[in-house]
């Protein structure tokens, strides 16, 4: 009898310590929903080395249950993306967004040579923002003009040569 009560008692404070850690993953660069957006999720008990699996289901939810306290570390894995980890001090249920990061071919361009034709003669810096008519005009020659939405990930050279952004 002893027994049993120790057992329920034990499983009662495993349940007490029990906790879920659940949230959604959005793209930083855009801040808005992702299309289709499946990530694998890797989480990683920094002390015991445990690690858990799941996936985001359509919408970038994802929920991991039954978690002891202590320190995590989130992988967030998707080909399209960067490798995107978060260190989670873990002491109560827990309900947040993490903003993955895009993969961004503009990043690797250090220089204003274009790929292309592998030169800087013809390539001029791209413009973001609102400006004026009279400005575009006066300035045609020396921007290359792209509006005013940016994100994190856009050009920053034109070349007027092979009308490529990079």
């Amino acid at each position: 009898m002893k027994q049993i009560q120790i057992l329920i008692y034990l499983i009662l404070f495993s349940c007490c310590n029990a906790q879920n850690l659940s949230g959604k993953i959005k793209d930083s660069l855009i801040f808005r929903k992702i299309e289709n957006p499946i990530f694998n999720l890797k989480l990683i008990n920094e002390k015991t080395k445990e690690e858990l699996t799941t996936t985001t289901n359509q919408n970038g939810e994802f929920e991991f249950q039954n978690l002891e306290n202590g320190k995590y570390r989130l992988a967030i894995q998707n080909e399209e993306y960067q490798k995107n980890e978060f260190q989670i001090d873990f002491n109560k249920n827990l309900n947040k967004i993490f903003f993955a990061e895009k993969f961004c071919k503009y990043r690797m361009n250090k220089s204003k040579t274009c790929p292309i034709c592998k030169s800087d003669e013809n390539v001029i810096p791209i413009f973001y923002g609102l400006t004026t008519t009279k400005f575009m005009k006066k300035n045609k020659k020396k921007y290359h003009f792209a509006g005013c939405e940016t994100s994190s990930c856009d050009p920053k050279w034109y070349c007027k040569t092979d009308k490529t952004e990079f």
